[in-house]
């Protein structure tokens, strides 16, 4: 009886955190001051500092973000209830960078920083250790670097913007090595498919710069989610 009360308080608790994360999701985005989605040096346009409209729209989406978070929520309750707190908090972040991205093509830094308070929350569950966020941050950093040299020299202009490396690197605090490395693996899959996608539909060009958080938000959903537990238990083996 105790085990069923607990369960049904994880999964109480769960949809409570998930439908206040899905609406404050849209609320804060809503209100996010407009110097913070513009480059710096660039001043924000007025409806960037009076908004006459919601930037995005509460109908469908917070539906749709507290369905989304509810699921997430419940699942990595019942299993790991303080991973969780910090997995859904990393999440939400990455959620509002996306809209930040598609909708203006811009990484706040001040999000990123507050990735990277996040990501403290994950020391305890590094299998490789305390230090293991630090490796994950170098990692990121230096595989995005990698990939924005590569693809300069291919396209010849920029193909990732400085706010991309920057997250990535924050992501790893939070993911690790090992957890990094999947995330990149899996963000490269996501935008090479969609990507081939949308050109056999004659959408965009090969030379179009598309926004890339929304699948990196998307890969470290699933491997926080769905293989952290996996990956923390194989280097826990070592």
């Amino acid at each position: 009886m105790q085990e069923y009360l607990v369960v049904l308080g994880t999964c109480a608790a769960a949809v409570i955190a998930g439908v206040v994360l899905g609406n404050s999701a849209v609320y804060f985005f809503n209100r996010l001051p407009g110097q913070w989605l513009v480059d710096y040096g660039q001043e924000p346009d007025e409806e960037l500092l009076h908004p006459t409209r919601q930037r995005i729209h509460s109908v469908p989406w917070k539906y749709v973000f507290s369905g989304i978070f509810v699921v997430c929520g419940i699942y990595l309750g019942l299993r790991n209830p303080l991973y969780g707190v910090a997995a859904l908090a990393l999440l939400w972040l990455l959620l509002l960078m996306s809209i930040a991205d598609i909708k203006y093509r811009i990484v706040p830094d001040q999000l990123v920083l507050l990735l990277v308070v996040c990501g403290l929350g994950f020391i305890p569950f590094h299998g490789a250790g305390p230090l293991g966020g630090l490796w994950g941050a170098l990692a990121g950093f230096g595989v995005m670097i990698v990939m924005g040299l590569l693809g300069k020299l291919i396209y010849r202009k920029e193909t990732l913007g400085g706010g991309d490396i920057k997250l990535f690197g924050a992501l790893g605090l939070a993911a690790g090595l090992d957890g990094i490395l999947v995330i990149f693996v899996l963000t490269t899959l996501l935008s090479a498919g969609h990507l081939a996608v949308l050109l056999a539909k004659k959408r965009v060009k090969l030379t179009d710069q598309q926004p890339m958080i929304p699948y990196i938000a998307v890969s470290a959903g699933i491997y926080m989610v769905l293989l952290h537990e996996i990956s923390y238990n194989i280097m826990i083996g070592f």
